[in-house]
């Protein structure tokens, strides 16, 4: 959550603070940091950051259940986005097909 700064209106990110990691661990983040060229808090947030996403079973889900919401909203829509691609490119290979000759 974004927290506005008192008297400048501006945004100010919170601090996550984390106590009691070994010294083993920090030399691997420092280790980790370096070899990516970034800074110790950078790497730190990149590692948390891929660790809060969604896994990709848990975003199929979400995308399901928003497929169902719409569809019972709008009607079913046409086909799976895989086919709809697929479509997509077909048609797209058919008139390059037919423009080229």
């Amino acid at each position: 959550m974004d927290v506005v700064q008192p008297g400048t209106g501006k945004l100010r990110m919170p601090d996550l603070l984390i106590r009691g990691m070994s010294s083993e661990d920090i030399t691997r983040l420092k280790a980790q940091a370096s070899e990516n060229g970034r800074s110790m808090q950078t790497e730190a947030k990149a590692i948390m950051e891929s660790g809060i996403r969604p896994s990709m079973q848990e975003w199929l889900q979400r995308v399901g259940r928003s497929r169902d919401r719409i569809e019972e909203e709008r009607g079913l829509l046409a086909g799976s986005s895989a086919e709809i691609v697929a479509e997509m490119r077909e048609s797209r290979k058919q008139h390059s097909d037919t423009g080229s000759s």
